[in-house]
């Protein structure tokens, strides 16, 4: 006769290979969201999640059919879908940050003439949500709005880990490790710069994504001291000498105060 822990032993292990799936599922759509706009093929998928070629293909079938994932029109790579941006847009009230910071980035892309970005944090990622091109001629225009980022690459992820709790910081070191090496990044490299941004509140850095360009970053935080995002100002180096941080800085600083002080008063109000 069956006991009831060997009746529910096929069950546990159905629901962990569902709960398996979603996760795999999840990694895969995050993986579309930072590549280039051409996509990704099913090998180079599967080689970076670490699927084999049989388990990739039936979770980007899945996700196709939904609506999540498309094909590039005539080739054999993946992307993001539309059904992916329709399903965002009812999230988009719940997370106002964007809302609140489109006229700062305004009058910080005025004020200070070059491009100003607005990134913020998502899983093991810094994503771009929202940018104004500044207007001195030489522009910084190769870096669009959804574009992902392993949290400790960007200027901006740096700026922003500085301040997430030490048990977060640790386990996104080690889980993007490995994504860092592309980049010639270390996690030695990184923590050095965490502690620079604890230290200074800021920190300016040249682009190891790009060449000729540099940024400075500083957090956004939240009323528990959390990081929600991060300003930067992102340019060609000769136009962030090190005798013009002090100009700006202060410029980011206050515009990432002014974000705080109405993401806390939205709160209140709701």
């Amino acid at each position: 006769m069956q006991t009831d822990l060997e009746a529910e032993a096929p069950r546990k292990r159905r629901d962990e290979s569902g709960t398996q799936c979603i996760h795999r599922s999840l990694g895969v759509m995050r993986l579309l969201a930072s590549s280039a706009r051409e996509g990704l093929k099913l090998v180079d998928i599967a080689a970076a999640l670490d699927l084999s070629h049989p388990t990739a293909h039936r979770i980007l079938k899945a996700l196709e059919e939904e609506g999540v994932v498309e094909r590039v029109q005539g080739s054999r790579r993946y992307t993001v879908g539309a059904e992916a941006a329709w399903l965002g847009l009812a999230a988009t009230e719940r997370f106002p940050i964007t809302a609140v910071a489109a006229p700062v980035l305004d009058q910080l892309s005025a004020s200070i003439r070059d491009s100003v970005f607005l990134a913020v944090p998502s899983h093991n990622d810094s994503v771009y949500a929202d940018r104004r091109v500044g207007t001195f001629p030489v522009r910084v225009t190769t870096l669009s709005v959804g574009a992902r980022r392993p949290l400790g690459i960007s200027v901006a992820g740096r700026a922003m880990m500085a301040f997430m709790p030490q048990r977060k910081i640790d386990a996104v070191l080690t889980q993007n490790s490995a994504r860092y090496e592309p980049y010639k990044m270390t996690p030695e490299r990184v923590q050095a710069n965490l502690e620079d941004v604890r230290r200074q509140g800021y920190l300016c850095a040249d682009s190891v994504t790009a060449q000729d360009r540099r940024a400075i970053s500083v957090p956004v935080l939240n009323m528990a001291g959390n990081p929600v995002a991060a300003i930067s100002v992102i340019a060609p180096i000769s136009r962030l000498p090190e005798a013009r941080w002090p100009q700006i800085v202060p410029t980011l600083r206050a515009a990432a105060q002014e974000i705080s002080r109405d993401l806390v008063q939205r709160a209140i109000a709701a």
